[in-house]
């Protein structure tokens, strides 16, 4: 079977109202899952139970910072620190996307000297990302 790996050089990112792709304002984007599980133990052989729950998940972003531009992805995050709001993500632009809503949160703000304003940021999603197939 044919395997092609993921390989990221032109996405879609998108927060909000889906009016403005930021994704030249990023250099990098993951949607990262975290589960946990539990395990009880009685006092006899064998009387062991693990279960496992669903995961949470987060959006991850790394900012080129601008605060100059007023729709910049840096100004979006710092306006709406805590609003609830839709987000998309296509890996590859036009190809399999990834959408729902999440919770923004603002970014670091500043630098060291002789060097670009970065900034990473995660974001947490309200259940579990929807897959949209490339095409559908």
């Amino acid at each position: 079977m044919p395997f092609n790996p993921l390989y990221m050089t032109e996405s879609k990112l998108t927060l909000g109202d889906g009016a403005n792709d930021f994704a030249a304002e990023i250099s990098g984007a993951t949607l990262v899952p975290s589960s946990s599980s539990a395990t009880w133990k009685g006092l006899k052989p064998g009387s062991v139970f693990t279960g496992g729950g669903l995961a949470t998940w987060v959006l991850t972003v790394n900012v080129g910072q601008d605060h100059e531009l007023s729709t910049s992805l840096s100004n979006y995050l710092y306006d709406n620190e805590g609003e609830t709001v839709p987000f998309s993500l296509e890996p590859i632009a036009g190809g399999t996307g990834f959408s729902g809503s999440l919770v923004v949160q603002a970014a670091t703000i500043g630098a060291e000297v002789d060097s670009f304003g970065t900034a990473s940021v995660t974001m947490p999603v309200q259940g579990k990302p929807t897959r949209t197939l490339a095409g559908a």
